[in-house]
């Protein structure tokens, strides 16, 4: 399940690993479809432009690492989510 994606549309993405193990295509940004293997434990995991570069049980270490892959693609950005100042459009944070 996509959690959050990146609002200038590079392919960054974190996702929920509510299906362990489950194969799925997915479209990347250029339109092309690539297959992706979700992982056999840990609850959140980053991918990035169609691979799995991080993994973990804490959704605060995945958008730390989601934040700062952001940055070095684009200089302004929303950061981590503030439920105040932000919410979430097509799982794409927007300001208020």
């Amino acid at each position: 399940m996509i959690v959050r994606r990146c609002a200038f549309d590079h392919d960054v993405v974190i996702h929920k690993n509510n299906k362990k193990g489950m194969t799925k295509m997915i479209k990347l940004s250029d339109g092309t479809m690539k297959s992706l293997k979700y992982p056999d434990s840990y609850e959140y995991f980053l991918v990035i432009d169609g691979e799995i570069v991080k993994k973990s049980n804490s959704f605060e270490t995945i958008e730390t690492a989601y934040v700062n892959k952001c940055t070095e693609l684009h200089e302004s950005g929303h950061g981590r989510i503030d439920i105040v100042k932000h919410k979430l459009v097509n799982n794409k944070v927007v300001d208020r």
